[in-house]
Formats: C-alpha cells, structure tokens, sequence
C-alpha cells in the first residue's frame, strides 16, 4: 500500500477531507424561515427574543449542509444579503435528533442549480435561540456539529 493511500475498514464512517475551520456536514432537512423586518431583528438579538411569534408565518427551504456556524439551504425566496432570518429546523444524527431555533443573516445568495429550487442561500447563525440537547448528556449543539476530519 503506498504512503497515500489510506486504509478502510467496512462500515467505516469517512467524512471526506474537510479542511475548513467549522466543517460542514451533509443533510438534508427541512427549514422554515421568515426573513425580519429591522425592528424584529433588533429585539432578536435581546435576550428573550420570542422565535415562535417569528415563526407564526414561514416560508419553507431546505438545507444542502449544516455546520457549527450556520446552514447552506435551498429556498424559492429571494433573500438579500445581510437581511436577518429566523430559522426553525430538526435533524438527527443517529442516536440523537435535536430541534434547533436560530437567528441568522444572509451571507451569500446564488441561483439554484436544483429544479425544486430558485435559490441556494448560505446563512451565519447570530444567535442560537432555542435547541433541545439538554435532553442529551454531554452535548452541545456546537459540539454536536462540530465534525473533524478523523484524517486530518
């Protein structure tokens, strides 16, 4: 076998060679999101930001990838950049599933090359509103996506 190539055993999880400071993981999950007005953006950042309220009407996406730092999502609407969004989304890895409320802004928006799909929007959570793994001794949500590449 030669230097470069690596050794694998059956039903070994690989995660690619990901080099990036927060890794993104591959999923695929629906997301609902409204995008905020100013006024609704600012009392987001407070303390008791009331999500659900936000949330009462939604437009509905999914994500492509999910990291420690944000999501990469599919979505018929236009976003602009730098516009504030609330997201609601439920994942599970196995073992674990977690619902996870979040504010977020716009990065970047592109055209989709998906037919279901107008657009690919990647958002950076600001604020962390809500997740469920308290219920999951010894977890975090920033420990549970944050995903290291065991080869690196």
């Amino acid at each position: 076998m030669s230097e470069n190539t690596e050794e694998r055993s059956e039903g070994e999880l690989f995660l690619g060679t990901e080099k990036r400071e927060f890794p993104r993981v591959p999923m695929i999950v629906p997301v609902r999101f409204r995008k905020l007005s100013n006024e609704e953006a600012e009392k987001a950042g407070g303390r008791y930001a009331d999500i659900n309220n936000m949330l009462e009407q939604y437009d509905e996406g999914e994500t492509a990838n999910v990291s420690k730092t944000g999501i990469l999502m599919y979505t018929n609407e236009e976003l602009p950049s730098k516009s504030s969004i609330a997201v609601n989304m439920h994942f599970s890895i196995p073992g674990i599933a977690c619902n996870c409320k979040a504010i977020a802004e716009v990065i970047r928006r592109q055209k989709s090359d998906k037919e279901r799909y107008n657009y690919l929007v990647a958002l950076k959570f600001t604020k962390i509103v809500h997740h469920n793994l308290k219920n999951y001794r010894f977890q975090d949500l920033n420990n549970l996506l944050d995903v290291r590449d065991p080869m690196a």
